[in-house]
């Protein structure tokens, strides 16, 4: 499946009371979480990331995110083939000045969402960034993490696992888990591809970190800020990031199985 060039959704556009945010479309695993920081410092408000998800407050997202996997991703047995709306985007969106991370996944759902939007696109070399990704994408090819996410997840009280298996499913065109990183580097090119054929060229930065702040606060209409820019390791700070996660999830995991027993 190569996704067409979206027909920009105009009507809702006109119909929305915010400005759209800022779609940062490179592959998660590209500096996402550098970029994200880059551009809280320039101050341009709420930036959503997909480590921050992992917070139960947010876990209402998952669920939008595996809705917008079955509108998505023809693969899936799940598909419904009716396009996410801005509207329904939105419902993630609406509070937030820039995305970054997870909506990579979706990028021409967000570009025909968005169609206003401007576009940041980060790309690293692709033997680097398949190795960086198959540390998260060979995960579930282990059988007991697809079933942990899948019955496990609910009564904890969390769909990432759900829907983070969805969309990469879908985004590197697999049937199977154990597909997703041999599909992953076509997956890659075609998303770069499809992307900058897209995007008017006034609305698209592509973008590389070691350039600095210049080409950033350029597209944006930032004044350069005196500090240095962010250099965030992506892995480490996932992997950080997912222990504190792990904990909370098999705690909350406990709480739910043994807490109504001691009623």
């Amino acid at each position: 499946m190569s996704t067409e060039t979206p027909t920009p959704d105009t009507t809702a556009t006109e119909q929305s009371g915010h400005a759209a945010p800022i779609l940062c479309l490179g592959m998660a695993r590209t500096g996402t979480a550098s970029l994200a920081a880059a551009l809280r410092i320039l101050g341009v408000g709420r930036v959503h990331h997909g480590l921050e998800v992992y917070q139960k407050e947010f876990n209402y997202q998952w669920k939008i995110f595996s809705r917008a996997a079955d509108a998505t991703f023809p693969v899936l047995p799940t598909y419904t083939g009716k396009p996410f709306s801005r509207a329904e985007w939105d419902e993630v969106f609406a509070d937030y000045d820039a995305v970054t991370d997870v909506a990579s996944f979706y990028a021409m759902s967000l570009i025909h969402a968005y169609p206003d939007a401007r576009v940041i696109l980060v790309e690293r070399d692709i033997d680097r960034w398949h190795e960086s990704i198959g540390q998260v994408m060979k995960s579930w090819e282990n059988p007991w993490a697809r079933r942990a996410a899948r019955w496990l997840g609910p009564i904890a009280g969390s769909d990432s696992g759900r829907a983070s298996l969805k969309f990469q499913l879908g985004w590197t065109e697999s049937k199977h888990a154990e597909d997703m990183h041999k599909n992953a580097r076509a997956a890659y090119t075609r998303h770069y591809r499809e992307i900058r054929a897209a995007v008017p060229p006034e609305q698209l930065l592509d973008f590389q970190l070691k350039d600095g702040w210049e080409p950033l606060c350029h597209f944006l209409g930032k004044d350069v800020p005196a500090v240095p820019f962010p250099h965030i390791n992506d892995a480490a700070a996932y992997a950080e990031f997912m222990k504190t996660t792990r904990d909370d999830f098999f705690k909350r995991l406990l709480r739910n199985l043994f807490l109504p027993c001691l009623r």
